[in-house]
């Protein structure tokens, strides 16, 4: 059968899929048009020892089939047994299945009241005024806290995050507490859905992956949890991490990778509906991810697919926002059903992703939301790699350079991202964004090398105070231009993963943040925090549309290379030096103060400059306040 809008006309429904569990019985609903017959096969236990109960399904109107079982399941573990004229059986996993057995091969059935930690009805997101206040902390589970100078007990697992008062060797506070003194607004939160690539049974891993090795997206990875035989304690715990993170005023974005499984043929999508989750290309899997394969999610049951599970996450789990991998992969339509669902009624929940591929699609370019197509999605942000590149270097030229470690020509692209990539009087072309909101500004993140590694890879013959200098000026150039900030975790101590470019399958001395390194770095932490209190504390690096930018921020004439100044409503100056030497900058009239330098930042003055002058020194920054305070 040919995947047409025919087909979607016939077999589309809203019908209620997956297990429903109740303590009388549970009905299973699962969705295949075309098969001959759909058996549900029932376990006591997740080893391969249990002989399974089996039901047969009833098909009935748009191609789902349902079956009650009564009595109180809980505790058991099914899969479902596709037959397909011409292909035969396959057992698989439910793709609605919301918790799962180790390796992920077996579905659970629980109760989900049960997995409710206490207080959790009383749980809820930090407020946050508008979206463009979000100061995003992007981190991985296991690297919190899998190195012993984290000082957290529960390492490596979900409750990692949970525990306070946790410290290095050193005595700096670890984890939840040293993330939360930061200042940021959110903790992005690689997958934690059940994938491929690290053992569940192994109850201290020595595997690694970042979890782009999608296997079942409604269930958690047991790995994280503190016990893999108890699948409804990863959500409790998972529940109690959430708990935790907004008790600190911090609010939570998962990490969602629909655009790819691991597993192709075998995936249990493909078991369930051979091809129809997939885009294929004649006999093969379309390959946009670089992965073996993509999922077609301009299909309506894919799409409710994916809305469905978004939905589940949200509402079971509280969360506050979503992150997409290869975003680009995912069609527009898609996308804004996406906005429309969860920013409709919620205007600070935050969607934002990738917006380019791995590889080629048989996608048309106008329908996926690629950057250039972002104006076409208005509540979906995309990730600035052309702001990425321009600071440091391109990722994949690791000895190219960028603005702050000796790159040239690169004033304009900074420029352009000082304004969020919006339509700006003074510079003219290149304009992506539809506002600031549209934008997520960085320099590092887990792909690629961190940003200590770039520097010493392009400028291995400076000193560690030039890179730490240049460092600065990165992290300053993405704190202080419109847009929303995203930081790598561990990047505000310098984080390195010893030249490691791309790690997601190294071990936990490769990406275990090394909490030790602290004490070494505080006064570049507290460079950081400062610099991050400042953001908060001023609504002109927060412009909320492309109009207010385009009003507020110019750009004052600078002869010298290797810099960039720019104005925000008159008042707030910013100037960045990427030149080796230092550089005079004349200021305007008026009453200055010093905010941030290269030694220190903040919201109380540094200083005042004399004659209306300030001397920068190589590779530094400088923000001035004319009239301090502000009223």
């Amino acid at each position: 059968m040919e995947f047409t809008e025919d087909f979607s006309r016939r077999f589309s429904t809203d019908v209620p899929l997956g297990a429903f569990w109740e303590p009388t019985g549970t009905v299973f609903r699962f969705w295949a048009p075309e098969a001959s017959s759909v058996l549900l096969r029932l376990y006591q236990g997740a080893s391969p020892a249990f002989a399974p109960a089996e039901h047969p399904f009833v098909k009935g109107s748009k191609g789902v089939w349902e079956v009650t079982v009564a009595g109180n399941l809980a505790g058991h573990y099914y899969t479902f047994v596709t037959n397909y004229e011409g292909r035969g059986k396959a057992e698989g996993v439910d793709p609605y299945a919301r918790s799962v057995g180790p390796q992920g091969l077996r579905g659970y059935l629980f109760d989900p009241r049960s997995t409710d930690p206490e207080g959790w009805t009383e749980d809820k997101a930090p407020p946050l005024d508008h979206i463009v206040d979000s100061i995003i902390y992007e981190l991985h589970v296991r690297d919190a806290s899998s190195l012993p100078c984290s000082g957290i007990k529960n390492r490596g697992k979900y409750l990692g995050l949970t525990e306070e008062g946790t410290k290095s060797p050193e005595g700096y506070p670890t984890g939840l507490d040293h993330i939360a003194s930061l200042g940021v607004t959110h903790v992005h939160l690689l997958p934690v859905f059940d994938f491929d690539g690290v053992d569940d049974l192994d109850p201290e891993p020595e595997d690694y992956n970042w979890g782009y090795n999608p296997r079942n997206f409604n269930a958690l990875k047991l790995s994280y949890a503190s016990d893999y035989r108890k699948p409804e304690g990863a959500i409790r715990e998972f529940k109690q991490l959430v708990q935790a993170l907004h008790k600190k005023g911090l609010r939570v974005v998962l990490d969602m990778v629909y655009n790819h499984t691991y597993a192709s043929v075998d995936s249990h999508l493909n078991k369930a509906y051979p091809f129809y989750y997939y885009r294929m290309h004649g006999p093969h899997f379309s390959n946009g991810s670089g992965c073996g394969n993509e999922l077609a999610t301009e299909r309506s049951m894919v799409r409710r697919y994916i809305l469905d599970s978004l939905k589940y996450w949200k509402e079971e789990f509280h969360l506050d926002g979503f992150r997409f991998d290869l975003m680009g992969l995912y069609d527009i339509d898609t996308m804004n059903e996406i906005a429309h669902t969860f920013r409709g009624p919620d205007p600070s929940f935050l969607l934002y992703g990738e917006g380019w591929t791995g590889g080629l699609s048989t996608l048309p370019d106008d329908y996926k939301a690629i950057k250039s197509n972002a104006g076409r999605v208005p509540g979906i942000a995309f990730f600035s790699d052309e702001n990425r590149d321009t600071l440091k270097g391109h990722v994949f030229e690791v000895e190219r350079k960028g603005f702050v470690n000796g790159g040239s020509g690169q004033e304009w692209s900074v420029k352009f991202a000082a304004v969020g990539c919006t339509a700006h009087p003074a510079l003219g072309r290149g304009t992506w964004a539809a506002g600031p909101a549209q934008v997520i500004n960085y320099v590092a993140a887990h792909d690629n090398h961190t940003l200590s590694d770039k520097l010493a890879h392009t400028n291995p013959q400076q000193s560690t105070a030039d890179r730490m200098a240049m460092a600065k000026l990165a992290h300053g150039a993405v704190f202080l231009s419109q847009g929303i900030p995203f930081l790598h975790a561990g990047e505000e101590f310098l984080r390195t993963k010893k030249g490691v470019e791309n790690s997601y399958n190294s071990p936990d001395s490769i990406n275990g943040l090394d909490w030790s390194t602290l004490q070494q770095h505080r006064d570049f932490v507290e460079w950081m925090r400062g610099l991050i209190a400042l953001r908060r504390a001023w609504p002109a690096l927060r412009l909320r549309d492309a109009q207010e930018v385009a009003r507020q921020v110019a750009f004052p004439e600078l002869l010298e290379g290797h810099m960039v100044a720019w104005l925000i409503d008159g008042r707030h100056y910013v100037v960045l030096n990427a030149h080796a030497k230092a550089r005079d900058v004349h200021l305007p009239s008026g009453d200055w103060s010093i905010l941030v330098d290269h030694q220190g930042a903040g919201t109380v003055p540094l200083g005042k400059p004399k004659n209306h002058m300030v001397i920068l020194p190589g590779r530094s920054l400088m923000v001035l306040v004319k009239d301090f305070p502000l009223p």
